[in-house]
C-alpha cells in the first residue's frame, strides 16, 4: 500500500530516482498521473526492481514480462497492489466514510444479503462493496451482475474490528476474502477457494 501524501511531482521525482520509466504519463490528467506514478513506485517495491506494467483486453493490469498475477485499486489517498504467483487475486478499497453505497446497495446487494445488512449499516455496506468489486477484478469482468452474480455469505462485524473474512460465490467458484481497516480505509483482498 501507498498512502498518497505526495504531489503529482514529487512522485514523478521519486519514479526518476528508482529509473522506473513515467515519460509516457506527461499527457495524463494529473490526478491519473499521480496514480500511475504511485503504482509504479508500488509495484517497484513489491517487485524488487522497476517493472512496466500493461493491461490485459478486459482493462485489467498485467506486469510485462513477468508470471504474476496483479490487481491493483485507488482511492484519492490510497495505492493498494495485491500480488499473487498461483491464483487469480482482486483488490479493492474504499474510504470507510463512503456514504454513497448506502444510496446504490440496491445496485450491489441481493434480497439474500439485505436480509444480513441493515439499511442504515455503513461499515457492512462499504465492506460488502469492496468484496465485490475485489471478485469483479479477480474475475476479469466488469460485466458481472453485481447483484445476482456474486452472492456473499452472512457476515459480521463489530465497529471498527480491523480484519474479517467473508466467503461469497460467483458463478461456480468460490471465494475467500479477507478485509481490513487501515488508514480510514477498507481494503479487500479475494482469492478463489482451490484454485
Amino acid at each position: 500500500m501507498w498512502r498518497l501524501d505526495e504531489d503529482v511531482h514529487r512522485l514523478l521525482a521519486l519514479c526518476r530516482e528508482r529509473e522506473i520509466p513515467c515519460e509516457d504519463l506527461a499527457g495524463l490528467p494529473l490526478k491519473r498521473q499521480r496514480e500511475c506514478a504511485a503504482e509504479r513506485l508500488l509495484l517497484c517495491h513489491a517487485m524488487g526492481q522497476p517493472v512496466r506494467c500493461a493491461h490485459d483486453i478486459h482493462g485489467a493490469p498485467l506486469i510485462e514480462d513477468v508470471e504474476v498475477n496483479v490487481s491493483i485499486t485507488h482511492t484519492p489517498r490510497l495505492v493498494a497492489v495485491a500480488i499473487s504467483d498461483d491464483t487469480v487475486i482482486g483488490i479493492d478499497a474504499e474510504q470507510v466514510d463512503r456514504h454513497q453505497v448506502l444510496r446504490v446497495r440496491d445496485k450491489f446487494l441481493n434480497a439474500s444479503e439485505k436480509q444480513f445488512i441493515d439499511a442504515d449499516d455503513l461499515m457492512a455496506h462499504v465492506i460488502a462493496w469492496t468484496a465485490k468489486e475485489a471478485i469483479i477484478k479477480a474475475e476479469r469482468n466488469s460485466a458481472l451482475d453485481w447483484t445476482d452474480g456474486i452472492t456473499l455469505e452472512p457476515f459480521a462485524h463489530k465497529g471498527e474490528e480491523d480484519a474479517i473474512i467473508l466467503r461469497a460465490t460467483c458463478g461456480n467458484r468460490h471465494y475467500t476474502l479477507e478485509c481490513r481497516q487501515l488508514e480510514g480505509h477498507r481494503i479487500t483482498v479475494s482469492r478463489p477457494v482451490n484454485a
